[in-house]
């Protein structure tokens, strides 16, 4: 609502958002963004971040759980979605997907590089990002 607001003429409808993975330490960052948020602590579920490459790749041996960098949340004017080499990853609260009734566990869907591999590759595997693993 504040960058509808912000950006005149804009409906809050029209609006989605980029996810701009920032591949910086957190000491780095030394401002707000202008528009949107930084998040961080996510945790990425079957896979990891190429942080050389800026795009998803297979997790380690025997690893389940692997830190997720920074992503800027930044709100734009909505626009022809391009899932060529994009992986649509669900974000979810907690491990638990399906949620309850009193408290869903999906928020919305981040999109990510692939990388080497498909969309369809990292949706078989269950890749998803996490908020909290408890």
């Amino acid at each position: 609502q504040a960058s509808a607001r912000k950006n005149a003429g804009v409906s809050v409808d029209m609006l989605s958002f980029d996810f701009l993975v920032m591949n910086v330490e957190e000491s780095t960052i030394t401002a707000l963004p202008k528009e949107g948020c930084y998040v961080k602590s996510m945790i990425l579920e079957g896979a990891k971040w190429d942080m050389n490459g800026g795009f998803l790749a297979d997790a380690d041996t025997m690893a389940l759980f692997n830190p997720m960098p920074i992503v800027h949340f930044k709100p734009v004017v909505r626009k022809k979605t391009v899932t060529e080499g994009i992986y649509q990853c669900p974000l979810y609260l907690y491990p638990l997907r399906t949620g309850s009734r009193e408290r869903p566990s999906f928020m919305t869907w981040v999109d990510l590089k692939s990388g080497h591999f498909s969309a369809d590759q990292w949706t078989k595997r269950g890749t998803a990002l996490l908020l909290s693993v408890a």
